[in-house]
């Protein structure tokens, strides 16, 4: 930064001292956060102007604000979101600009303002795969610097992808969420004025939702004014950025306000009552009009129409999402096309009984399971069962829907992979009895294998739902009749079930199937016996797979080891070796052990070091070591064959003379945090495979999936450039990443960055890639390879 822009920054810094402090004089609101807002916009021009005085490539450059600072409202500490938008065609010079910008952003912000700064980098290839929680934080975007068509674009590329059911079912969802985590009622004494009932949230979920819709937002009210003014005078007494009014900070607030305490807060509460009533009304406004809940699948007035000849998987997660929204089902029997989208229909399943009932209503679930429509009136043979084989297996649904919270049982389903096996095999458990000449578990496990066959889905969940199917008596067999207490019981069992995820798989259709046969017909004893159960074969499954080493104490080394002094010459080296999307993806809190880590990597010793994200739900996993062909692929093959699902991998390699690879992966396990046992697994297969031990194949074979399996089913865009971008569409499923980055090593090609994301029924991933050459990957080269492998 030169003298001129550091003067002009420091100026600007002074200007917001002043305002703030002005705050105490003059308390205010949204026009105060504008002004605010216009200083961080001042510094951003500042920045970039000189960034362009010194390289003209950052001209082709598009930045934009998001989040609060896109909507100006910024309060006195306020984190400033800025997200870069470069054009398809990459250069060094354009590295370079985005690489000093972010450095600036960061001394700017950070350092000088004191506020916290978050940057991102989106290429418009990004947006198809962008989940809901990305997207709204640029539904309020706004242009700063740059190229305006790009800007443009990308808002065209969002509008395009948006599915306006999934996003509005998602937001509402984080507010409920909220309010449980901090207030579910304005009428408060300590409010949260930014998540809690009646605070900032509310209205900006309010506009979301308005937008998605196709309604115009909701202007500011005096009263959301009053909570924004009442928030800025938090952070301006508090000297940070929380959004907790406590008791502690009441008194202080009422008299800057020259008002009592207790005259404060109710005016307080009454504004964010306001604010919280406006947002009820917006969702109340989802049974008066008229928007899209899926590809087939209309709200209108409250009510779900189904377009004639659809497809009865995309009709479903329709309805799934109606049903979520607590929207009408038409009584119009619906007919769908003869397509099923199979992975649709799987997801649709998993959100439960009310789903299915509604399913059923609509007339989808005989184009779906006619397997199971067929068992409506069908009587069972025994005297236990209270209801018809079709309500029983409904019953079956409602009990995993409800699982007793906390128990073990909660605890399982919360750590499962995916829920789709467990739902179909639920669905399908039963359906066999239509065949009383032979054992309803052996012709439902044909039938259930032949869904899974029409649904084509993976190899892996047939034979996992065929499994369950064929099993689901087998469990409460060892209950009833065998000696739990007896080793050899246990060793017998743990053979049959063969691995963890089975085991609670089966513990749970085995819990919900007895409990749904009538209200009496389990037990005390038989919970015990079936916990214990449960307990002693995982005990003897863990034997089989000792973990070598506790994650939790390599950690701790690793950190201490950042308080060591790093010469700031050769961190900023460091940094300047590495792609300028590193900066946009890692917290400046590491990078000071990333540093340490590759220079254990050149010196031969490679690293696997994870980080939980509890705000994502998610594990960092980063790997660092000298850089190999194909080493990308080989690390997604590890994550898949411990069913982690990639949302997230930065593939970063050193620009030196010894490139050392330095790729952080942002994965769950059943859609939280990998447990530790998990990340000692994971991180000793990597390791092995680093080390010569074991090959990604064999790790994949002994953890029962299919290394050589190719992705057959997608669809495919590609963008030609520096580096290239090759945009795929698969079914949902964790080997999809794998699949594709095995696919393009194979060809010599390097994968420098990839954003995966899963949304509802389908997946996306973008690659971004470059031949192993200096030249540029064409079009037909990759239609050549991709056309050998794609099956319609």
């Amino acid at each position: 930064m030169n003298e001129q822009t550091l003067a002009r920054i420091c100026e600007l810094d002074q200007q917001r001292k002043n305002l703030v402090d002005s705050l105490r004089h003059k308390p205010a609101g949204l026009a105060w956060c504008q002004s605010h807002t216009d200083l961080f916009d001042g510094a951003i021009e500042a920045l970039v102007a000189e960034s362009t005085s010194l390289n003209p490539a950052m001209a082709h450059l598009t930045v934009i604000s998001t989040g609060g600072y896109g909507r100006r409202e910024m309060s006195p500490y306020s984190d400033v979101d800025i997200t870069v938008v470069p054009p398809e065609e990459s250069s060094p010079e354009l590295d370079r600009a985005i690489r000093a910008f972010f450095q600036d952003l960061h001394t700017t912000f950070g350092s000088i303002f004191g506020v916290g700064v978050g940057y991102a980098y989106r290429l418009i290839a990004d947006a198809p795969g962008l989940d809901a929680k990305s997207r709204t934080g640029l539904v309020d975007a706004r242009l700063l610097a740059g190229p305006i068509d790009l800007f443009q674009r990308l808002n065209d590329e969002l509008d395009a992808t948006m599915a306006a059911g999934e996003f509005i079912l998602s937001k509402i969802a984080e507010r409920e969420a909220a309010f449980a985590k901090y207030n579910e009622t304005p009428l408060v004494v300590e409010p949260h004025l930014k998540e809690g009932a009646g605070g900032m949230r509310c209205f900006h979920c309010a506009n979301w939702i308005r937008s998605s819709i196709g309604e115009r937002e909701c202007k500011p009210t005096k009263a959301y004014d009053r909570v924004v003014q009442t928030r800025n005078l938090l952070h301006m007494v508090t000297g940070r950025a929380t959004d907790t009014l406590t008791r502690a900070r009441q008194e202080e607030l009422a008299s800057i306000q020259q008002a009592g305490e207790s005259e404060m807060m109710s005016e307080v509460v009454l504004a964010a009552s306001e604010v919280h009533n406006e947002y009820l009304s917006t969702k109340d406004r989802l049974l008066d009009t008229r928007f899209s809940l899926s590809r087939s699948v209309t709200a209108i007035r409250g009510e779900a129409r189904i377009t004639a000849n659809a497809d009865a998987g995309e009709s479903a997660v329709g309805l799934s999402i109606a049903t979520a929204l607590g929207l009408r089902v038409a009584d119009l029997q619906a007919h769908p096309g003869s397509k099923v989208s199979g992975a649709a229909a799987a997801y649709a399943i998993t959100t439960g009984e009310r789903t299915l009932r509604n399913l059923d209503r609509a007339g989808l679930l005989e184009h779906l399971l006619p397997e199971l429509t067929k068992c409506r009136a069908l009587m069972p043979q025994d005297n236990v069962h209270r209801f018809t084989v079709f309500e029983h297996t409904l019953q079956l649904v409602r009990h995993l829907d409800n699982l007793p919270s906390p128990s073990y049982l909660a605890d399982l389903r919360a750590n499962l992979h995916d829920l789709e096996p467990l739902y179909l095999a639920a669905l399908l458990h039963d359906v066999g009895k239509v065949d009383t000449a032979r054992p309803h578990s052996d012709s439902g496990a044909e039938l259930a294998f032949g869904v899974c066959q029409r649904w084509h889905l993976s190899a892996e969940t047939s034979d996992l739902v065929r499994w369950l199917v064929q099993e689901h008596l087998t469990m409460m067999r060892f209950v009833r009749l065998r000696d739990i207490d007896n080793p050899d019981t246990i060793r017998e069992f743990a053979a049959i079930v063969r691995d963890q995820s089975r085991l609670d798989l089966l513990t749970l259709i085995t819990w919900a199937d007895v409990n749904a046969v009538a209200p009496e017909a389990w037990t005390a004893a038989q919970e015990s016996f079936l916990h214990e159960l449960h307990r002693r074969t995982t005990e003897a499954l863990e034997l089989e797979n000792p973990i070598p080493f506790d994650p939790a104490q390599q950690r701790q080394r690793l950190m201490r080891q950042l308080k060591e002094d790093v010469p700031a010459e050769d961190l900023r080296r460091f940094v300047d070796s590495l792609p300028p999307y590193y900066l946009a993806s890692t917290p400046p809190s590491l990078v000071k052990l990333h540093y340490q880590l590759v220079n254990k990597a050149h010196q031969g010793e490679p690293t696997v070091e994870s980080f939980t994200q509890p705000e994502l739900s998610a594990t960092d996993i980063t790997v660092c070591t000298r850089d190999e062909k194909g080493l990308l692929s080989r690390l997604l093959g590890i994550f898949y064959a411990y069913d982690l699902s990639v949302s997230a991998i930065r593939a970063c390699t050193t620009e030196t003379d010894q490139p050392v690879a330095l790729d952080t992966f942002t994965v769950a396990y059943g859609g939280r945090p990998v447990p530790n046992a998990t990340r000692a697994g994971v991180s000793s297969a990597i390791l092995a495979m680093l080390g010569g031990e074991k090959t990604t194949e064999e790790i994949l074979r002994e953890r029962g999936k299919d290394p050589d399996r190719d992705q057959e089913v997608f669809s495919y865009t590609f963008i030609p450039g520096s580096p290239a971008v090759l945009e795929i569409r698969a079914p949902r499923g964790r080997g999809m990443p794998y699949r594709f980055s095995r696919l393009i090593a194979a060809q010599g090609w390097n994968t420098f960055a990839a954003r995966v994301g899963q949304w509802a029924d389908s997946g996306a991933a973008t690659f971004y890639i470059g031949a192993g050459d200096e030249n540029l990957l064409t079009k037909e080269a990759v239609e050549s390879v991709l056309s050998s492998s794609k099956r319609d």
